[in-house]
């Protein structure tokens, strides 16, 4: 990290931008259980683990009526939470995106070439630090709405009829991750804005005494 490109990050800003980009990939990590956890009653034949075993891969006890029945219920459910699942999802690789093309801006040096470009993302940053608060509201709101419909309790009791635990409904601990995680990535952001709206008076004040540099 000591060539001149490199030194950017071991700067504030870089960290921050770093940490961005790992809450990211945590959040994505995250959300794309519940958008991976189809469900269905396969029977033991098709276990696949134990992941599958408690999400909903492979189910014995299940036979005739009562295996369609679980079958549908399982399927109607992730449909009912895929939507807010693909969107953490999009919301999750965007940032991850926006926070490596950040770090390889600074790399290149464009802040100290453009000055305005700081500018520019102290407010993209602060846009998004104020975004995730209602997005992750949102989504525990959209998911405890899932949790309390119809299809989630009659799923609950037919699981817990034949002994099954597991099958709650409430929230489980990758999707409270998740959203512990948008709200760590809020406040990166706001710090990196801080950071950026300090580096661009640093760069003018740098600019008007070139014999400082």
């Amino acid at each position: 990290l000591e060539c001149g490109r490199c030194r950017y990050l071991r700067t504030a800003r870089a960290c921050c931008q770093v940490v961005e980009a790992l809450l990211a990939v945590l959040i994505l990590v995250c959300s794309s259980v519940s958008y991976g956890s189809t469900g269905g009653d396969t029977g033991l034949p098709a276990l696949g683990g134990i992941y599958y075993y408690h999400y909903g891969g492979a189910y014995s006890g299940f036979n005739g009526a009562d295996g369609e029945k679980a079958q549908q219920l399982d399927q109607r459910f992730h449909l009912l939470k895929l939507p807010v699942a693909r969107a953490a999802m999009a919301v999750a690789g965007s940032l991850l995106v926006l926070s490596c093309v950040l770090i390889l801006v600074g790399v290149l040096r464009l802040p100290w070439r453009l000055p305005a470009w700081l500018l520019l993302e102290c407010v993209l940053d602060t846009v998004i630090a104020i975004g995730l608060v209602p997005a992750v509201y949102y989504f525990f709101h959209f998911l405890l709405g899932v949790y309390n419909s119809s299809v989630c309790k009659e799923r609950e009791q037919l699981y817990q009829s034949k002994g099954y635990r597991g099958f709650g409904c409430s929230l489980h601990g990758a999707e409270i991750a998740a959203g512990l995680w948008g709200c760590m990535a809020a406040v990166a952001f706001l710090l990196s804005a801080g950071l950026a709206g300090r580096g661009y008076r640093t760069v003018r004040k740098l600019k008007q005494k070139p014999a400082e540099l």
